[in-house]
C-alpha cells in the first residue's frame, strides 16, 4: 500500500505538496505487529505517531487493577498520545493493538523536521489537535448520557469496537458493569 490514505486524511480538502508527500514518504516507517502487543506504557515518552493501515488499538489506564480503556482507534486513524508526544512527556497511558496490525509511523524528530521544512504542516497538526479535542468533549458529554444511550452512540459512531474489543473492555469503557452492558444489549437485540 502506499501513503495515500494516510496524506488525504493529513490533508483533508486540500492536496499535500508533492515535495512534502516525498520528503514525508521518506521518514514514514510502516511496521506488522501482533494481536496484544502494546506500543506505548505508562512512564515512557511517545516518540512516534501511529496511523493504523491495518488493524485497530485501544488506549488505556488501570484503575483498582483493571484496565479502564478511554479511546479506540480502527483503520486509517492516526493514534497518538497527544500530551506524550507534542510535549515530549512521560505518558500515563498504555496503547495496545487489539488484533494483528499494520501500522506506519513517524517519530517527533522527524515531525520536527517537516514542520520546520514546510510550515504548512503546523496546519495539519492543528487539524489533528482539533480532532483530538472535539473526539475528548464528545467523550465527556457522553459519560453525563446514561448507559443505554452511551452504548447506542458507541454502536453508531464505532461499530468496529463490538467486532476487535473485549466484552470487559468495551463496559469498562462505558463505565457499566459487564452485567449491565449484557442487559442493554439484550434489550436492543429484541428491538
Amino acid at each position: 500500500m502506499d501513503n495515500e490514505d494516510l496524506f488525504r486524511l493529513l490533508a483533508g480538502k486540500k492536496a499535500l505538496r508533492t515535495e512534502l508527500k516525498d520528503e514525508l514518504g521518506h521518514l514514514i516507517k510502516r511496521e506488522v505487529f501482533s494481536k496484544s502487543q502494546i506500543i506505548l506504557t505508562p512512564g515512557h515518552v511517545s516518540n512516534r505517531v501511529w496511523f493504523i493501515e491495518k488493524g485497530a488499538a485501544m488506549a488505556y489506564v488501570y484503575r483498582d487493577d483493571k484496565k479502564v480503556p478511554f479511546w479506540f482507534w480502527n483503520e486509517h486513524d492516526i493514534v497518538v498520545d497527544i500530551h506524550s508526544f507534542f510535549k515530549q512527556m512521560p505518558s500515563d497511558a498504555y496503547i495496545e493493538l487489539l488484533e494483528p496490525s499494520i501500522l506506519m509511523s513517524i517519530s517527533y524528530d522527524h515531525v520536527q523536521q517537516m514542520v520546520n521544512k514546510f510550515p504548512e504542516c503546523n496546519g495539519y497538526i492543528q487539524g489533528l489537535m482539533e480532532d483530538y479535542s472535539k473526539k475528548s468533549q464528545d467523550r465527556m458529554v457522553k459519560l453525563a448520557c446514561s448507559a443505554e444511550d452511551h452504548y447506542l452512540s458507541l454502536i453508531k459512531e464505532s461499530p468496529f469496537v463490538f467486532r476487535k474489543a473485549s466484552v470487559e473492555s468495551i463496559a469498562s469503557f462505558l463505565g457499566i458493569s459487564r452485567k449491565t452492558l449484557n442487559r442493554i444489549r439484550y434489550k436492543h437485540l429484541r428491538d
